[in-house]
């Protein structure tokens, strides 16, 4: 992502980053008013930049059921990348048509009703 990053040194000697504000809504929420996309730029947490390092302990995935919604309009994380890593898993997913990495914000219902649909089989009245 280059210049999207920006870290951050801490006293301890560790690092965090967090993402450009500047580029916040073109790269992550495209799809979102800019007034919400600047709220979610400046309020952003940073993470620890070893939190992309730290191995998984257990994937859930191998005993749990797992579901999946994305946008076809992820630039963070590549529409081919969600396809391959849900596919690869046996995954229940939920494609949506120019969507941005930011998906549960621009189309919360489509979000929702997929979930929903999956967690709860229909009953007979």
């Amino acid at each position: 992502m280059g210049t999207l990053v920006r870290p951050a040194s801490l006293p301890d000697g560790s690092m965090e980053i967090s993402i450009d504000p500047a580029r916040f809504h073109d790269v992550f929420c495209a799809d979102l008013p800019a007034g919400d996309a600047a709220f979610m730029a400046i309020s952003q947490r940073p993470v620890s930049a070893t939190a992309f390092d730290d191995p998984a302990t257990a994937a859930a995935w191998r005993a749990k059921p797992f579901w999946a919604v994305f946008g076809t309009a992820d630039l963070p994380v590549a529409p081919e990348l969600h396809r391959f890593s849900y596919d690869r898993v046996g995954s229940t997913v939920t494609e949506v048509e120019g969507a941005s990495h930011f998906v549960m914000m621009s189309q919360p219902s489509i979000v929702a009703g997929s979930f929903a649909r999956q967690s709860w089989p229909a009953r007979r009245i």
